[in-house]
């Protein structure tokens, strides 16, 4: 067995009853689940002993010098430090944690046949628990009895109650992990909502409680309960798995090297980080495969589950992501997260009633943003490069086209993420690490796409602005969430752009057309032959083949010989089109306030020093308009739309946010200026 850096047991009484369970040996220890293979026994080894390692870092010694007053694990961890491993030593203790951690993922995948191969071998010990005492993580009489108190039912704010009253309950709990309490000890299998906003600590909750948890509980009772993440972007993964490692470094800070090793490992063995994509590749190539690879988990967490809906749109197949996940429930815990799952969660309540005591909610925190404004993309430039020297920004852009303009002004000053799998764009910018490391930006200026704007985390307090040019209101409350606060006074600014001040460019009109085709080639195809072969003859071969090639929610099955469409995007495309018609039905900055109704809160229009101050300095003063044109375009706050000159009524528009308006004024004495135009500004 591999268990051991070195392969022996030593004898100890605290050890024994770790190992092997009690005096009589009724297979509750590591033993009985590990099969209890042959071990060189050495008698009578003293914790004292300079070399002497334990596994699992000792932690068995904690409970017996806890029961016994003794200090043997004091001891311990002074012997180790005293008489650190040598190189060569901690890579043998390195290269035996990983391979025992391997066996032991193997063992609770396979634990059946594992024990029919031992009793085939002859090898006799304690019975090995059944299958599913260590998938389902059965309590022992002692848990029971000592069972955590549960977090009164009082204090878990309804699904229903989010954005209402109630807001001592909603700030009653800070974190994710102080609402839940030890309530999750006591999850069943189904489904959890952990309906949170952003920096509310969801994952914080996952790894340093849930997780730390489990581990506990296999090296105190035996009991194995593995976690599987499943995150939608491989930033996200990155994030995960660099929060896991920094979990175990703080779980064995000030320990012994090769007891830090043993954390590594275990948390490396205890929480496994996935893609949804790995879960749907599997699902489609071999779904026996799947079953048996989740057979391992006893929970599945869906990081950032407004991924079957958001991510929907162009996606093919993010629909079997949750039916697999769906289909889980019935044997594990899945839990369900999001700071925007709102959609998400309407989908699942269309499956199944979610009871009340498993969904926990905390609304989103905006203290560290002191001020918020709409601003105009036309001034973007002109905004950013005006900032402090000593201060820096994050611009959150639509489309990697966005990135390349800004990198033509920007150069070298700045750094820009797109996401990998961006079939244009994906490979023509910077590695995620020259944009952000250690959760810091490496440059003053930072562009990046959606990409970035999930699950991530920007710990820096030299940013101080947040630019956020995207116009679904998921979007722009996750982005907004990208920044955390290091303290009270680590704070910063967000700029939201305003699609209404930027009407002329047509951008609403654009994103309409563009979901609009994208949904007519799913649409006619699910209304039935007859309505397809009218939409395949409604344009040229080409032109159509063109059309059904660029659906990102739609393709051609050749296995099956038609075509497989996601469900999931068609609806979310036709809830993106609902949005955008209100959008230009009413005003974006309405339905903004409908569905981002905190971030739209004390939200101003952005105006500049310049503009004030000439307004200040010509108010009621009439100048022929063709000086007053000129005076104003010489601010170079506003800009000429393809180069043609704007109208009083344009004009008016973008100077309403200052308060005042130009109206028209004739000069009737007989001079030079007789018959000319005369503009005026007046306060509105």
């Amino acid at each position: 067995m591999l268990i051991f850096p070195a392969p022996i047991i030593p004898q100890n009484e605290a050890f024994d009853q770790f190992f092997w369970g009690n005096a009589n040996k009724p297979a509750h220890g590591l033993a009985g689940w590990l099969g209890c293979a042959p071990y060189i026994i050495i008698e009578d080894i003293n914790v004292s002993d300079e070399k002497t390692r334990w596994p699992f870092g000792g932690f068995f010694l904690k409970p017996s010098d806890e029961q016994n007053g003794t200090h043997e694990y004091e001891e311990y961890l002074r012997n180790c430090k005293e008489s650190p491993l040598t190189e060569k030593e901690q890579q043998e203790w390195t290269e035996s944690a990983r391979a025992a951690i391997a066996e032991l993922e193997q063992l609770n995948a396979e634990p059946e046949p594992t024990r029919q191969a031992a009793e085939a071998e002859g090898i006799s010990g304690p019975q090995m628990p059944e299958p599913a005492e260590l998938q389902n993580g059965c309590c022992t009489g002692q848990e029971a009895e000592e069972a955590p108190e549960v977090v009164p039912a009082e204090a878990i704010v309804p699904l229903g109650q989010i954005g209402g009253d109630a807001p001592a309950e909603k700030e009653q709990w800070a974190y994710a992990s102080g609402l839940i309490g030890d309530a999750f000890q006591h999850w069943e299998n189904g489904r959890v909502l952990l309906d949170m906003g952003t920096g509310r600590g969801k994952n914080e909750f996952i790894i340093k409680r849930l997780v730390s948890w489990r581990i506990d509980e296999m090296l105190t009772n035996m009991i194995i309960g593995r976690v599987l993440c499943l995150c939608p972007l491989k930033t996200l993964h990155a994030e995960m798995l660099q929060r896991r490692m920094e979990a175990a470094n703080a779980e064995s800070d000030g320990e012994p090297t090769e007891i830090a090793m043993t954390y590594d490992a275990l948390y490396e063995f205890m929480l496994e980080v996935q893609t949804y994509q790995y879960i749907e590749a599997r699902y489609r190539n071999d779904p026996a495969s799947l079953k048996k690879y989740l057979a391992r988990f006893k929970y599945i967490v869906a990081d950032e589950c407004h991924y079957f809906t958001d991510f929907s749109s162009y996606g093919i197949n993010t629909y079997l992501s949750l039916e697999v996940l769906q289909k889980a429930e019935a044997d594990h815990v899945v839990i369900y997260m999001s700071a925007t799952g709102e959609e998400t969660y309407k989908l699942l309540e269309e499956t199944a009633k979610i009871p009340e005591d498993r969904i926990y909610q905390l609304p989103q925190d905006y203290r560290h943003i002191k001020q918020k404004y709409f601003y105009s993309r036309e001034n973007l430039v002109m905004m950013l490069k005006s900032l402090p020297e000593d201060e820096k920004a994050v611009i959150f852009v639509s489309s990697g086209e966005d990135l390349l303009k800004m990198k033509e002004i920007f150069g070298d000053t700045a750094a820009y993420y797109c996401s990998d799998n961006n079939p244009k764009y994906g490979k023509r910018f910077n590695e995620l690490t020259e944009c952000v490391k250690d959760r810091k930006l490496q440059k003053r200026y930072f562009f990046t796409t959606k990409a970035f704007g999930i699950g991530t985390e920007i710990k820096d307090r030299t940013v101080k602005h947040l630019y956020i040019d995207q116009w679904k209101p998921t979007d722009i409350i996750q982005s907004a969430g990208r920044k955390r606060p290091l303290d009270v006074d680590d704070t910063c600014t967000v700029y939201f752009r305003d699609y209404d001040a930027d009407w002329y460019y047509g951008d609403l009109k654009k994103f309409k057309a563009i979901v609009t085709e994208e949904l007519k080639p799913a649409v006619a195809y699910l209304a039935g032959a007859e309505a397809f072969e009218v939409f395949r003859n409604s344009g040229t071969p080409d032109s159509i083949n063109k059309k059904i090639r660029k659906c990102r929610i739609m393709e051609f099955d050749d296995a099956k010989g038609e075509y497989r469409v996601n469900l999931l995007g068609v609806r979310q495309l036709k809830r993106e089109l609902e949005l955008l018609n209100e959008m230009l039905e009413t005003s974006y900055k309405q339905v903004f306030a409908k569905y981002a109704p905190v971030l739209a809160e004390e939200t101003v229009p952005y105006c500049f020093d310049s503009v004030a101050d000439w307004i200040k300095a010509h108010l009621n003063q009439p100048m022929l308009k063709e000086e007053m044109y000129e005076s104003i375009m010489a601010l170079k706050v506003f800009k000429e739309y393809k180069g043609r000159p704007m109208g009083q009524d344009i004009l008016n528009r973008k100077l309403q946010i200052y308060g005042v308006e130009i109206i028209t004024v004739r000069e009737f004495k007989r001079n030079e200026n007789r018959n000319k135009t005369f503009w005026k500004l007046i306060r509105i």
